[in-house]
């Protein structure tokens, strides 16, 4: 296994621990893609490959996450009517 795409496995479980969904919803997923991708041969290709996974976890999980911890802030903090 090539390690950048061992790191982008790593990065993906340790994001997707806050995931509002939960982790396993996570690691289905991430199994899903990496086995649509694991005919990638040519170091380029997974590179290209790593950073679309890199730019999901970015974009993506994050501001999921982001949004559910907004979410239970205001929840907590904001005056109950």
């Amino acid at each position: 296994m090539h390690p950048l795409v061992r790191d982008l496995y790593k990065r993906f479980i340790l994001v997707g621990r806050d995931y509002p969904g939960g982790l396993q919803i996570i690691k289905k997923k991430v199994k899903e893609a990496f086995f649509t991708n694991r005919h990638l041969e040519d170091d380029i290709e997974i590179r290209r490959a790593v950073a679309r996974g890199r730019w999901y976890i970015r974009n993506e999980l994050c501001a999921i996450i982001q949004f559910k911890k907004y979410r239970v802030m205001k929840e907590r903090y904001s005056p109950h009517e």
